[in-house]
């Protein structure tokens, strides 16, 4: 069972448990539906459609299937695929389908699927002349959803299929003037397999006659992308091969392809090869670069010796001019595509050869040590000049590429991310480079504590690193503080980003942390009383992104930067709340609700609310008392002695017809009892039992709301109504962000849970959830 499946609440665990089952009578019913006796009976093929969605939840669910039904799922939807060949709409489906499984279950199922069916498809509808009904948009759905299943298939491909391929469309890239060249290279690079059954057909030979074609046709990037794909596969998946004579021309054309100008030139190709339309609309490239294919070809080409310097030949013309802030250009997207991919696809490499236990694998192609330091060194010149660019998308690209070095080498990645946040720290005044250091730290948190705690067990070798890096987290979190400025929203949000990735590492929150803690030095509570004292100011001065921020859609939601441009502020509330000791988590709540019960912020409704709500999840037993009642009793005291139409459906009916015109209550009553609807309704959402105390006013609130003639607060009851009702009846998790296993070898680390490390035989630690009592139900229903 996936690990998802088995933290769901224990009801739905057990169900989830005979979904092999259900699965199994799924595919008989499926094959039911369809009649072998009829042929291609139109009727019989449409019959199988309704069973797609219900295939697709069971790969939606990761539930634990039968691999012998998948198999014969796959082996069914391929059979009413190729029958189905004037049926655009039917090949649609299932091809969509088909992919799916055949990307989930790749590298478990043991299947042979033919090629020539699948390009017989594509040219039936695609490449000749066709008189039938179908538009062009589902024509091009077609077109994506075959090819997608094409690129599913190539690795079950049979023996010779790559030299069935190269026979069928090597002809057409015999002559580069002609047209049907560019159709050969899109099916090439569609069709060729590279798997092991294909392995003998790869030879030195081929190679060199490949790129001496891909040389035919010089200042073509549709040409340059369908090539590079190819050579990318090649080298990642045959290492038999010899590519050191032909890396001056694979770097060559690989810095070509990204058209950086050179001097005052523009970078673009001067006299480049056009491609015919309808050969350029169906084998689409996203972007004029193949960043993914170019960083791919340069992993795999690293090898121990002197393969590992080559990687310095591309990037240090890159690197040196092009990642410069002050040179950004049209060029910038594809060179941060190209660093991102780069580094992803080195990590991928390293975890593909520490997973692997098979013998037969050739370990001297290996990556070792002295590898691996040399990419991220030259890689960190990339990251080093990268980093504060202007574009929004390369920093962010540098960010997360700082963070996934740092776990390959923390010694080379650490002191460089530590160096840039101090010279941030000095010259604040340039905020974006502030901004950038503090995600970049951020990004790098838990490489940060586990660096400190490995150091600290060598405390004679590894002292100045402790000391280092220690120092670093305390001054990221003391400064951060300074972060949080309702003028600056990218910093306010690096902030709140960098506070929830060091506060979700640590075990526990406590104001007398263990010395060997990175971060001792800190007084929590001094530390909490300024985070609130600033989060408060900050919410105090907050205004909504839109002026007019009325209507019954909008209700719950302020539009401000903190709730409408990420995540971080309700996940740092919760993650900081959720891990505070009991007396520190005292000391907040106090704050908060003295905070939330004097002042009404309908700028902010949203993020008080989010506030309000995390405390309720932390600790509901306490927040109930100290939030939602006095929310409550002031809601209930305010619209007592104000006009009321009667449709609360309550004893004491009134007509709601008898001086209809005059019922109206004054603009700062309503918007302050708005206000308060809306914050607890946000608040409420995890109250689970814990509000059956005050079923009573809740009650009465929200038949006050009702009753109101102001439509927005209706609109709040309605919505404290909704509330209610999903508290009592939901499931939602409880304790989420408390720690419930710690690091072996860092005890005041939380132990971070891999999906893909589970085992059943494993001590399962569940997530607490709030399951529905009696009680519960028996009050929804009221």
């Amino acid at each position: 069972m996936h690990l998802y499946n088995a933290w769901l609440p224990p009801p739905v665990a057990e169900e989830a448990k005979k979904e092999r089952e259900s699965f199994a009578r799924v595919m008989k019913s499926v094959k039911e539906s369809y009649r072998e006796e009829d042929g291609d009976d139109s009727e019989s093929v449409f019959a199988t459609l309704k069973w797609i969605s219900v295939i697709d939840l069971f790969i939606k669910a990761k539930s634990e299937l039968n691999l012998e039904d998948v198999a014969a799922l796959v082996e069914f939807g391929l059979h009413v695929f190729e029958v189905s060949n004037d049926k655009i709409y039917v090949q649609v489906r299932w091809g969509s389908v088909l992919a799916k499984i055949l990307n989930k279950y790749r590298k478990k199922l043991s299947l042979t699927v033919h090629w020539r069916p699948l390009y017989d498809a594509l040219v039936q509808t695609h490449f000749t002349r066709s008189t039938g009904p179908e538009g062009w948009r589902i024509k091009q759905r077609h077109f994506e959803t075959v090819t997608s299943l094409v690129r599913s298939c190539r690795r079950f491909f049979p023996p010779g299929s790559a030299s069935e391929i190269w026979s069928e469309f090597s002809s057409l890239l015999e002559n580069p003037w002609h047209n049907s060249s560019f159709e050969g290279s899109g099916f090439v690079r569609l069709f060729l397999p590279t798997n092991a059954e294909n392995r003998e057909f790869f030879s030195q030979d081929w190679v060199g006659d490949l790129i001496t074609i891909w040389g035919s046709i010089p200042n073509c990037p549709f040409w340059n992308s369908q090539f590079t794909a190819v050579l990318a596969r090649v080298i990642k998946n045959y290492d038999h091969l010899m590519w050191e004579p032909l890396l001056p021309v694979l770097f060559t054309r690989f810095l070509n392809m990204f058209e950086v100008p050179v001097g005052s030139g523009r970078g673009s190709y001067p006299f480049s090869v056009d491609v015919p339309r309808n050969t350029r609309f169906l084998f689409s490239n996203k972007t004029s670069t193949p960043s993914k294919a170019v960083a791919k070809s340069i992993v795999y080409l690293l090898k121990p010796g002197g393969l590992a310097r080559a990687f310095s030949k591309i990037s240090q013309p890159l690197g040196t001019v092009y990642y410069h802030p002050s040179n950004g250009g049209r060029w910038t997207y594809s060179l941060e595509r190209f660093l991102l991919y780069l580094v992803v696809m080195f990590q991928k490499r390293l975890l593909r050869e520490q997973m692997t236990v098979d013998s037969s694998t050739h370990t001297e192609f290996f990556l070792g040590k002295d590898e691996r330091r040399s990419f991220v060194i030259v890689a960190l010149k990339l990251i080093e000049r990268g980093q504060y660019s202007k574009n929004e998308q390369m920093s962010e690209a540098v960010a997360a590429s700082t963070s996934i070095l740092s776990y390959i080498d923390p010694s080379l990645v650490l002191p460089f991310v530590a160096s840039r946040f101090q010279m941030a720290l000095e010259t604040m005044t340039a905020t974006h480079q502030l901004k950038t250091a503090v995600t970049s730290v951020a990004y790098s948190g838990r490489s940060l504590f586990l660096s400190s705690a490995s150091a600290a067990s060598d405390h004679a070798d590894q002292l100045a690193n402790v000391e280092s890096f220690s120092e670093l987290l305390m001054v990221s979190l003391s400064n951060a503080l300074l972060g949080m400025d309702a003028n600056d929203p990218p910093k306010t949000l690096a902030t709140m980003q960098l506070i929830g990735s060091i506060f979700s590492n640590m075990a526990a929150l406590e104001d007398s942390t263990d010395e060997l803690s990175p971060v001792s030095t800190i007084r929590f509570a001094e530390w909490l009383d300024e985070f609130f004292s600033r989060l408060f100011s900050l919410l105090l001065h907050l205004e909504p992104s839109s002026v007019v921020n009325e209507g019954l859609h909008t209700m719950t939601t302020s539009g401000t930067f903190l709730v409408a441009d990420g995540p971080f502020y309700f996940l740092v509330l919760e993650i900081l709340l959720g891990r505070l000791s009991k007396f520190l988590y005292s000391q907040a709540l106090k704050k908060i609700s003295k905070f939330v019960q004097s002042n009404i912020l309908s700028g902010a409704i949203a993020e008080v609310g989010l506030l309000c709500c995390a405390c309720m999840h932390a600790n509901p037993q306490e927040a109930v008392v100290h939030l939602i009642e006095p929310i409550l009793s002031t809601v209930i005291s305010s619209m007592k002695g104000a006009p009321s139409t009667g449709f609360g459906g309550r004893k004491t009916f009134q007509s709601p017809y008898t001086r209809k015109e005059n019922l109206t209550i004054s603009p700062a009553l309503e918007a302050a009892t708005d206000y308060m609807l809306k914050v607890l309704s946000v608040a409420i959402s995890y109250g689970g039992p814990h509000i059956l105390r005050y079923r009573d006013q809740l009650k009465a609130a929200i038949a006050l709301a009702f009753e109101s003639p102001s439509w927005k607060v209706n609109g709040g009851g309605d919505n404290l109504l909704r509330s209610v009702l999903g508290s009592l009846v939901l499931y939602y998790p409880l304790e989420q962000y408390r720690c419930v296993q710690c690091h072996s070898g860092a005890p005041l680390l939380e132990k971070w849970i891999g999906t893909k490390d589970y085992s059943v035989e494993e001590p399962l630690t569940a997530p607490k959830w709030h399951i529905p009592v009696e009680e519960e139900v028996s009050f929804a229903n009221e």
